[in-house]
């Protein structure tokens, strides 16, 4: 296992995604301090080192699935994987080693939006409102959500041999995970009441307010808020707000949807026949 990581850790100190991402994450977390600094001088805005924080941990979404398909994609190509195999390495250490390198690296770029943020946010910005320990526990959330991300990713580039195709499902795969806490959070946000209005001579009447039919009930309530808890897209996004309703709840549906899809990628990469 030493060597396998130590290889792939010099092969990813080569990778150009890993580098592009990097310099992408680092030019994402430079512009959201400056932007709300603009605001700030132009406007007279009181933007918060917290309210852009987090932001991060949505684009990890984005950058996770094109960083672990190409990563491992390319070591199927170039016929990496087989030739470990040959050597004597098992199938265990090959899969574990590149998930902890593809992790580790995850992480990093995650870095590279943190700490020019917070170098820039903390010297232009206003202090923030939640506490330290708030933040601090909002960035080990995240780490969890981030091993989630990147235990479904991998597992997919592990199981399918073409890079091209493992990318594009990759993408596919995150793109519904999005959409679909994207729009539960649309039915959790949903008002119980709406306001009509009613146009008479006299100008606008507001009419008193009126149930709202979009309003979810308490039962299905809690089975979207248990979905949107469970998908590490609607964790992020809960994090992304520093709005988390049940923060270890979250850390263990991470913790368990890591483990979980880690097993499943380790069986069933030990069954996947290896041209």
């Amino acid at each position: 296992m030493r060597k396998l990581l130590s290889a792939q850790c010099s092969r990813l100190l080569k990778n150009k995604v890993f580098w592009l991402e990097l310099l992408f994450m680092f030019g994402m977390g430079v512009c959201s301090a400056l932007m709300p600094y603009l605001d700030n001088v132009r406007y007279g805005e009181h933007s918060r080192v917290d309210n852009m924080l987090f932001n991060y941990i949505v684009l990890m979404g984005l950058c996770t699935p094109v960083f672990c398909s190409l990563f491992s994609g390319t070591e199927y190509s170039d016929g990496t994987i087989r030739n470990k195999l040959i050597v004597g390495h098992t199938r265990f250490s090959v899969y574990c080693s590149s998930l902890l390198v593809s992790l580790s690296a995850s992480i990093s770029v995650a870095l590279a939006f943190v700490l020019p943020y917070m170098v820039l946010g903390f010297s232009m910005l206003e202090a923030p409102k939640a506490s330290a320990g708030v933040l601090f526990f909002m960035a080990l959330l995240s780490l969890f959500v981030i091993t989630a991300y990147v235990s479904i990713f991998h597992m997919l580039s592990m199981l399918i041999t073409k890079k091209s195709t493992s990318a594009v499902i990759c993408m596919l795969a995150f793109i519904v995970l999005f959409v679909l806490a994207i729009v539960i959070k649309g039915k959790l946000d949903a008002p119980e009441f709406v306001q009509n209005y009613s146009m008479t001579i006299d100008g606008i009447e507001q009419m008193s307010p009126e149930p709202n039919p979009k309003y979810l009930l308490p039962e299905a309530r809690r089975v979207y808020q248990f979905f949107f808890e469970v998908l590490p897209s609607g964790q992020s996004l809960q994090i992304a707000a520093i709005n988390v309703v049940h923060p270890y709840l979250l850390m263990l549906y991470s913790a368990v949807t890591s483990a979980a899809i880690t097993v499943l990628g380790i069986f069933f990469f030990k069954k996947k026949n290896l041209k």
